[in-house]
């Protein structure tokens, strides 16, 4: 099973995104903006006008920099 976590500026909506993907198959997600932050899992996808990222890792333009450690998802997922 592989694992990678992302995390990514979206800067035309101005959201912080944390994703874990699991066999390219987003599973955990984070949304942060300036008053919000959102937690949506693949066992409850959807939270007011926010959805769980239903591509595959591969449509995402990353970089090396929005490459994150599993320690570093864990603590943002875990300032619950």
């Amino acid at each position: 099973m592989k694992e990678v976590f992302i995390k990514k500026y979206w800067k035309e909506g101005d959201v912080l995104f944390y994703l874990h993907f699991q066999n390219g198959v987003a599973i955990r997600q984070i949304e942060i903006t300036s008053n919000a932050k959102l937690f949506l899992t693949s066992s409850s996808p959807q939270k007011d006008n926010s959805m769980l990222y239903d591509q595959s890792i591969d449509e995402l333009d990353l970089e090396e920099t929005d490459f994150i450690t599993e320690d570093h998802f864990n603590k943002i997922w875990n300032e619950r």
